[in-house]
């Protein structure tokens, strides 16, 4: 099993080292680059036959590559730059960063998180000379990313580090369903059909899903898509968070709080490993990606889930030919107590830190790097990156954008989601803002649909993107380590049953504090209050 893994590896590893150095290698020496102006968008397309490299993950599976894509397209037309990139896709994203860095062949734009997508964070990628400080170069080549933190001086706290260094041109959101998207959601039809009402607590879901067991047939009542992690379907405060706590690190009055180490941990723990031996969990829960979701959605196996109001749509359309009565409701996170407000639930903070953009330390072409990426935050680039090229994508209707029918009835059968992974930026995070009227507008709502059901106080608890300092960034990374995978252990056994509560959890604590969570509390507490000092 080692040797198949080395073997794999291996040849993965030499085709990355390859395709960056060949990106890497130029020759050429840095141009010299005149500052953007006023940052109306007038200045591009810039005139040069400089090209830059740019590291990315795959966009979109409909097309054999990126510049395939009419998007990137026409956002190269628009800058007058050329751009070589190197597409990694997700699976294979965490190796192919670690690869580029440690051979020191960078791109000249990296796409990525920097906050939490290396240990150490930002200021630990800036101490080590992977990314550019850009504090200088946003002040002078970047004018439309300036006026939009200096108007935004709230955003503008988020995207830096304590020591007031800007690292990236971040992804940025909104508000409304740019930062909501996703929670708890029921065959409707169901509850009709057994004269229950939407549930609200974890008492009112437990009856729920056991009319659907016992009433319905249901295998798996409750479902979750489990692709990127085996608790994913927890991790977003569903179910968990009625227990006043999530599996991470929060903010109770100011102070910065271990979900694991909570009493409530406890008791979300033996609740769901309750609900599996009674058969209310779906028994693959854990190791379920989205197509298995998917099938038992569509299938009748399952009748409650935890997604994104994107899916509904589909699932609908699956089941109307044999169940066309069959519909879905969006239900609150729960709580325990009627009445209550969730605690916590899917809710970002409006710097989504995933796809921002990074400016490599080893450019020869800095200034140019930044020009390129200031476009999006200009109104023409919000435009593009948000609703397409006018005239095709979208109209001006009434001084507003409107998507056209290449959009909402593709002519090549493209979904609406497809057709817009094609034609403009907005269904993949990225350095741009992601207007909140185009995606309240993609999940348009109604009773049933609406997404004010998920509205939680998330976003008083859950840390804000903090940063570690570099010098503490080892130390908590080999705590952290250590103390996820014991975390994830448990809290699976505890659920599945193959190890009681009370024995597992009185060991878990202690072993908890053997491995360094007080240390790593301090660091985060520290982390908090420095942030809040920006």
């Amino acid at each position: 099993m080692l040797t198949m893994k080395k073997t794999f590896v291996l040849p993965f590893v030499m085709a990355v080292l390859i395709l960056i150095t060949a990106c890497s290698g130029r020759s050429e020496a840095p141009e010299a680059v005149q500052p953007a102006g006023s940052g109306s968008g007038s200045e591009y397309p810039i005139q040069t036959d400089t090209e830059l490299t740019y590291w990315l993950l795959t966009q979109t599976t409909l097309k054999p590559g990126i510049n395939d894509i009419p998007f990137y397209q026409e956002w190269q037309k628009r800058i007058g730059v050329p751009i070589r990139f190197s597409e990694i896709s997700s699976a294979q994203a965490k190796e192919a960063f670690s690869v580029m860095l440690s051979s020191g062949a960078l791109t000249d734009i990296i796409e990525y998180n920097w906050l939490t997508g290396l240990p150490g964070g930002p200021e630990k990628a800036l101490k080590d000379g992977y990314i550019l400080r850009l504090n200088d170069l946003i002040d002078q080549y970047a004018p439309n990313l300036k006026k939009y933190l200096q108007e935004h001086p709230d955003i503008d706290k988020l995207v830096k580090t304590d020591n007031g260094d800007y690292y990236a041109f971040p992804f940025l959101k909104e508000g409304g369903m740019t930062t909501q998207w996703s929670g708890p959601v029921l065959r409707k039809d169901w509850l009709q059909e057994l004269n229950l009402d939407v549930p609200a607590t974890i008492g009112e879901w437990h009856k729920v899903l056991t009319a659907f067991k016992e009433q319905k047939g249901a295998r798996a009542p409750l479902t979750f898509n489990s692709q990127s992690n085996a608790l994913q379907g927890f991790l977003d405060g569903a179910f968990i968070g009625a227990f006043g706590v999530i599996r991470d690190f929060y903010v109770e009055d100011g102070k910065v709080q271990y979900g694991p180490l909570q009493p409530g941990y406890r008791q979300f723990l033996e609740t769901m490993n309750a609900w599996y031996k009674e058969g209310l969990l779906d028994p693959n829960f854990s190791q379920n990606d989205r197509k298995m979701q998917d099938a038992n959605i569509m299938t009748g196996a399952s009748g409650a889930t935890f997604s994104s109001g994107a899916n509904i749509d589909k699932w609908e359309a699956a089941l109307a030919a044999g169940h066309p009565q069959a519909a879905f409701v969006f239900a609150p996170y729960p709580v325990l107590n009627k009445g209550e407000t969730p605690k916590f639930g899917q809710e970002a903070w409006l710097y989504g830190a995933e796809a921002s953009a990074a400016v490599s330390a080893t450019s020869k072409h800095p200034e140019l790097a930044v020009q390129v990426l200031d476009y999006a935050y200009g109104e023409e680039g919000y435009l593009l990156f948000n609703y397409g090229t006018e005239g095709q994508s979208y109209t001006m209707q009434d001084g507003k954008p409107e998507v056209t029918g290449l959009i909402t009835q593709n002519p090549d059968n493209l979904s609406y989601l497809e057709a817009l992974t094609l034609y403009t930026h907005t269904v993949n995070p990225g350095p741009y803002v992601e207007s909140k009227e185009l995606i309240g507008k993609l999940a348009l709502t109604n009773e049933d649909h609406n997404y004010d059901h998920w509205k939680t106080d998330n976003l008083k608890h859950v840390l804000p993107p903090v940063s570690i300092t570099a010098e503490e960034s080892g130390e908590y990374a080999r705590i952290m380590a250590d103390i996820n995978t014991l975390v994830d252990e448990t809290t699976l056994k505890i659920i599945l049953g193959t190890v009681s509560a009370d024995d597992a959890y009185r060991k878990f604590t202690d072993q908890l504090e053997q491995l360094g969570i007080g240390r790593a509390l301090e660091i985060q507490q520290a982390a908090y209050e420095r942030f809040l000092s920006r």
